[in-house]
This record gives C-alpha cells, structure tokens and sequence, in this order.
C-alpha cells in the first residue's frame, strides 16, 4: 500500500464529564475506521472493544479525584493509524492520575487483562503527565499466518 493510499488516521479528542456519554459513537466511528482499513470482522471487534476499555478506563479512574481549573474533569486522546509496516496502532492518552490495579478487582477491574487479550501488544506507561495505553494489531496477520502453514505444510522434516 503506498503512502498516498493509506487512509488518514483517525484522531478524537474526548472532552470532560462527556467522556462516558461519548463511547457509544466512538465504538461507530473505530468501527468504521477499521473497516474502511480493510481489517476482518474479528480484528475490528477486538479493536472496538480494546478501544472501549482503555477510554473507559479512563472514564472510570483517571480523573476519579482531579479536576481542571475551571472544575471540568479532563479529557481523553485516541489516536489511531495504519502503519507503512501494516500495523494498525491506537493510542490512548489521557493527563490524569495513574491508580494500579487493585489487588482483589471484585467484579470489575478486568480493562487492562482485556485490552492484552485482545491485541497483538499493547504498552502502557504512565507518568505525572497521564497515562498512555498504546495497542497494536498486525493488519494481515491471518494471511500471514495462511502463508506460513502453506510453506510448512510443503516442507518435510527429519525424523
């Protein structure tokens, strides 16, 4: 795919107390944005919902206890894109304040174990400055998967 084909990447800024209002038409629009990349349905299912968690995670913990000047709660950043190497990359930012995970999570704290689930890698950092969860997906990885077992399948081994 050339650089001029490559679709434009997909940046939304999420905004204060709106933000858990706004996961519904974000799942659309990643949605949509995959699908227009090519990617089967699954990869898309799994981006969508890796996508959900790590905004709602946001939603759910990283302003719990902050607000900004003016009293609004803080804002969340996705930014996503489809690599010259193939990779679908979206990053999660947000410029609160980092809570582990609870020991004993009770029936929810799952967000992080589902987003490692459901991408190829994920890398989380955070700092005084927020948090950054950034998730990747191989575009074509079933058809480089096909093409491996195609060239196994064909090969014999010693015995």
């Amino acid at each position: 795919m050339s650089a001029a084909a490559r679709p434009e990447p997909l940046r939304l800024r999420l905004t204060g107390s709106a933000l858990p209002f706004q996961l519904s038409s974000v799942r659309g629009r990643v949605a949509a944005w995959a699908e227009g990349l090519g990617a089967p349905p699954e990869m898309v299912d799994d981006l969508v919902l890796a996508t959900h968690e790590a905004l709602a995670n946001i939603a759910d913990h990283a302003y719990s206890d902050r607000a900004d000047l003016d009293g609004r709660i803080g804002s969340a950043l996705l930014d996503a894109e489809l690599t010259t190497g193939g990779e679908i990359v979206v990053m999660v930012r947000d410029e609160g304040r980092w809570r582990p995970p609870p020991a004993d999570p009770g029936w929810r704290g799952r967000g992080l174990l589902i987003i490692r689930g459901l991408s190829d890698d994920v890398e989380i950092a955070h700092d005084d400055s927020g948090t950054r969860v950034q998730m990747r997906w191989r575009l074509h990885k079933a058809a480089d998967s096909l093409k491996q077992q195609e060239h196994g399948s064909g090969q014999t081994g010693l015995r």
